[in-house]
């Protein structure tokens, strides 16, 4: 077998001490050679590079268990770089600046239907709303080092082609290339899914963790799974389309093509496309059909509409048989179940939790705990930024531009 090339080697390094750095806010070379498990001149040598380029710092603090002798601890320069995290949904574009801690400098949503609209046109979009944040943020565009967009569908990241999405028509060139033409920034086009689990493994409920799933539940439903500290792809690169997993064969059409996919009966669209034809059915009191919005059916839903009811205790029963699925195929420590839609509450969660220990091995289901995440806008274009910050971790000396 070959050995490892050394420049992989050095980036793999140097990722797990800029990370570690990162996680730990500050911490002394000693401790830092302990997590990551490299000698004391390894990383001696790596945090003198990365000191030397300004991408942490030195900071001096008083150690209580030695008579307030001084300890110089490491710590990272947020200011070091910038990324966009950018993220397309069906009736808004969501924007994040972030530094290189993936604190978030400035944001902001764009009502904006980008159903049947051409790439062109959403690249067009992707830049307005870039440069109007990076100017907000009180940056200038040349401070920023990369671009991740989330988009619903299946995605290869490493040819930046989005196989399908339901969100706009494809063209000749990748939306990827055309953003990247538009500004002349590296740019990264990710599954939306898999945005927001790597935003948990940096910095929310899946920090730490070695194996989760992150379940996303809004226009449409998506998955992304870390195994073994490892962020799941696929073959083709377009795995865990735990949406368009069929639940119902021969049931509800989907917006895939297919018929009966478990997205069909969960999603926000879905629900409110069968909440509008109930709501005509029945000529129940209300809003008529053409404004009815997802919040008016989840408040006659908790005035006991009984039809609607049914409605989410059904969506609720279908997640609940695959994420039971889930949990014996993968045993994860975590689920974390995110997006718009957890704002159905009980009203789906309850019979799914009712479903998943009902359908699941005792063993397998107390060694997992299901989480409902509280959910934030900004949440999508954070972890699309964090996409590009895991890149950043790797090679910043090639990619940080200086900061004038």
């Amino acid at each position: 077998m070959l050995p490892a090339s050394r420049d992989l080697m050095r980036a793999i390094n140097q990722f797990n001490v800029l990370n570690t750095i990162r996680t730990a806010g500050s911490i002394s070379r000693t401790k830092l050679s302990e997590i990551t498990g490299q000698s004391r001149a390894s990383v001696t040598n790596i945090t003198a590079r990365l000191i030397a380029e300004n991408l942490i710092y030195e900071k001096e603090t008083r150690d209580s268990a030695h008579r307030g002798r001084r300890r110089v601890l490491l710590a990272l320069n947020a200011d070091a770089a910038y990324v966009v995290g950018i993220k397309l949904s069906a009736f808004r574009v969501s924007f994040a600046v972030t530094d290189m801690q993936a604190d978030i400098r400035s944001s902001i949503v764009m009502p904006v239907r980008t159903s049947e609209r051409s790439a062109g046109f959403v690249a067009d979009l992707i830049e307005e709303g870039i440069r109007h944040c990076v100017n907000d943020a009180r940056l200038k565009m040349d401070q920023i080092a990369g671009i991740g967009i989330g988009v619903p569908g299946f995605v290869d990241r490493n040819n930046g082609f989005c196989h399908w999405t339901p969100l706009y028509r494809q063209g000749k060139r990748p939306l990827r290339d055309l953003v990247e033409k538009r500004l002349g920034i590296p740019t990264t086009l990710e599954n939306d899914a898999n945005a927001v689990t790597m935003a948990h493994q940096w910095f929310g409920d899946g920090m730490g963790v070695q194996n989760f799933v992150v379940i996303t539940i809004e226009d449409g439903v998506g998955m992304g799974a870390v195994v073994n500290g490892q962020l799941y792809r696929g073959a083709k690169g377009v795995g865990a389309e735990f949406g368009h997993v069929v639940v119902v064969p021969g049931g509800n059409p989907c917006r895939c093509g297919k018929r009966g996919c478990l997205e069909a009966y969960v999603s926000d669209f879905s629900i409110l496309a069968a909440a509008r034809k109930i709501w005509a059915d029945t000529r129940g009191e209300g809003p008529p059909r053409g404004e009815l919005n997802l919040d008016d059916v989840m408040d006659a839903a908790r005035r006991g509409h009984p039809e609607l009811v049914r409605l989410f205790d059904r969506a609720g029963k279908l997640l609940g048989q695959g994420v039971a699925g889930l949990i014996q195929i993968l045993n994860p420590s975590k689920i974390i179940l995110s997006g718009q839609g957890v704002r159905a509450g009980d009203l789906m969660f309850a019979p799914m939790r009712a479903v998943v220990a009902a359908q699941c091995n005792p063993v397998l289901h107390d060694a997992t705990e299901i989480i409902i995440h509280k959910w934030q806008d900004t949440d999508w274009a954070r972890g699309a930024a964090s996409l590009v910050l895991q890149a950043l971790y790797k090679t910043p000396f090639e990619k940080i531009r200086p900061v004038i």
